[in-house]
């Protein structure tokens, strides 16, 4: 089964006898985002178009104003004609071009912020699981839902909006300016005061939202904590702990709430005076140029609406601004899923994906030199051995000695660090492992099950699996009849995490699932260690069928299982120490035996050490 060089002579095992998200600037991030969401470069080209017509708006409702008033003073009904006209006109623009924008903005938002969130949850399944298991599950649903949404909120909204306002201030700018530069030149001094605090104050919103929403993802897995180990909770007398830690991350996000909004507060006050100290200016020296005859009624009358329409832009920019960087911050969150890089992308080395040699359909498994760490400390050490095809592997060994990682090596979610894992004369690398599952299954010790039904949680083994083979499968994992007493039988929904059904009966569907799969290889990774005696009987029984001429690799924890393989390995720190089969290892009176007649199994009370 296996080859090993640290044992001399041959055996029947075939071998001798023994964290952090990159800062990024805002222009980064927003060239960043558009980059990602070129697909949709039409509907931001339209709602870019939408944001120039609306910033003319201000410049016609002006003019109108000006040729109203004018018109009146000289009791010129012509006048008032073309002015009515005018008024018309604009509003007709305005009504067209504000609903034209709503829908292109929303439907935009929407698009890609479904095209975010999936480009997430793509790389996710893909990324490397230290990394994955890094971050907390509530913090990947916070950044997958809220911070996905008002990335492409502020994206696709906010930001044309701040556009939108400069733009008007610019037009209005050139338009006052040729009306009377006179007054334009006092009243910008004041209006400039805002963009200026605007701009000072932007740089800790920013910062302060950005620890907001680190203190917000802390808050949602404290309370997913909490539910989640509700049942432990009350077993241990928990739950004032439990509070206790939840309230304590809440009281950190709200008091940073509450600086956040101590600092818009200060600009929005900030504009607030700009703008009446430029108001006081326009009306006081407006008024002083018509007594004087040098500035028009309707000049007057059009600066007054105007400037208004100037520095409301300018106020809104504050706050629009500030929604940017908010949802900048957001963006930067998000962009740290959806950018981590994955488990090992494909090399030059490699073949192409179009041209990965087909993997052989029987064939042993190797595994040569194969080292691997995790979080920096070394979990397989120059691992080399030789899976038989149609043989079953047993591996035993200590703790922490690497036997799950092993499985989970075999799978690629790791990548090994160095060495080669070899099927065949096929090496397993990120061009083929998708093949290369499709020919697997494997059995955890508690298998996930999905808040569906008992058929749609067996067909995750072959996803166009028809009723029969269900139903087949099910039968030969004796969870057939248990189905059978459950209301809707194979359409009952399990609950979330397959709450409503017993841990046999759970692990008995996830044997199912690994049959209709109808796997080359299976692994195992002590899949009856949590059942009872009645459930491990019949996880024994159904397995014995499934393990039939198929090669298997099993972490065992009972010695039943182990003597009937066909080769053990006992690994220990990483590596191989002992190979062989059950009556070479006792007699080998090494490590393997000494656990044997320690009686360290799960099955040594019953007997299994005879």
């Amino acid at each position: 089964m296996l080859f090993y060089g640290m044992i001399g002579g041959r055996n029947r095992c075939g071998g001798a006898k023994l964290d952090t998200s990159v800062k990024r600037s805002s222009l980064s991030i927003i060239l960043h985002m558009l980059r990602r969401a070129k697909r949709h470069g039409l509907s931001y080209a339209g709602v870019s178009a939408m944001a120039v017509a609306a910033s003319l708006l201000p410049v016609g409702w002006a003019e109108a104003m000006r040729l109203l008033f004018d018109a009146a003073y000289a009791l010129d009904s012509g006048a008032l004609q073309t002015a009515a006209i005018w008024f018309g006109a604009v509003f007709a623009a305005e009504v067209t071009i504000v609903t034209a924008q709503a829908f292109l903005m929303q439907r935009l938002s929407n698009n890609t912020t479904l095209d975010l969130q999936r480009d997430v949850l793509n790389n996710l399944f893909v990324m490397r699981l230290a990394k994955f298991s890094g971050w907390h599950t509530g913090d990947k649903l916070q950044r997958l839902n809220q911070s996905a949404v008002s990335a492409q909120t502020g994206m696709n909204q906010k930001l044309p909006e701040l556009v939108q306002n400069v733009l008007s201030i610019v037009f209005l700018f050139a338009y006052l300016t040729i009306l009377t530069w006179e007054l334009m030149a006092g009243a910008i001094v004041a209006a400039l005061l805002i963009p200026l605090l605007s701009n000072w104050l932007s740089k800790p919103i920013r910062t302060n939202q950005e620890r907001t929403n680190e203190n917000q993802a802390v808050t949602d897995a404290a309370l997913l904590d909490q539910l989640q180990g509700a049942e432990v909770a009350r077993s241990y007398g928990l739950r004032p702990h439990f509070n206790k830690r939840w309230e304590a991350a809440w009281e950190a996000t709200r008091k940073r709430w509450l600086r956040t909004d101590v600092l818009r507060s200060v600009m929005n006050a900030s504009v607030g005076a700009g703008f009446s100290l430029g108001q006081a200016y326009v009306l006081g020296m407006g008024a002083w140029m018509v007594t004087q005859g040098t500035l028009g009624i309707g000049a007057i009358a059009a600066f007054i609406l105007s400037y208004e329409r100037i520095v409301f832009p300018l106020a809104y920019l504050a706050n629009t601004w500030a929604a940017v960087q908010d949802s900048l911050a957001h963006a930067g969150r998000v962009l740290e899923l959806a950018e981590e890089p994955a488990r090992a992308a494909p090399s030059s080395s490699h073949a192409t994906m179009n041209h990965a040699p087909d993997l052989p359909e029987r064939a042993d498994i190797q595994l040569e030199n194969v080292a691997f760490q995790y979080g920096g400390m070394p979990v397989l050490q120059q691992f080399t051995a030789t899976f038989r095809h149609g043989r079953t592997t047993a591996v035993v060994g200590p703790s922490g000695s690497g036997k799950s990682t092993l499985l989970k090596l075999l799978l690629g979610l790791y990548p090994p660090d160095s060495g080669s894992i070899r099927y065949g004369n096929v090496e397993l690398n990120p061009n083929n492992w998708r093949a290369w599952r499709e020919t697997a299954a494997y059995l955890p010790q508690n298998a996930a099950m999905l808040d569906a039904t008992v058929a749609e949680n067996i067909r995750i083994g072959k996803l166009n699996a028809s009723d029969e083979e269900v139903r087949e499968a099910a039968l030969l994992a004796n969870a057939h009849s248990f189905i059978e007493t459950l209301p809707d039988g194979y359409n009952h929904r399990l609950g979330e995490g397959g709450g409503r059904l017993s841990g046999g009966q759970q692990q008995r569907l996830a044997l199912a699932r690994a049959y209709v799969r109808n796997p080359r290889i299976l692994l195992l990774d002590e899949p009856t260690s949590a059942l009872d005696a009645a459930n491990e009987a019949l996880m024994q029984e159904s397995l014995r069928s499934i393990m039939r001429d198929r090669t298997v690799i099993v972490v065992a924890h009972r010695l039943s299982t182990v003597r009937d393989a066909d080769c053990i390995l006992y690994v220990e720190d990483g590596r191989v120490v002992e190979a062989g089969t059950h009556g070479e290892l006792m007699s080998l009176q090494g490590r393997y035996a000494a656990l044997v007649q320690a009686g360290d199994w799960a099955d040594a009370a019953e007997g299994g050490l005879a």
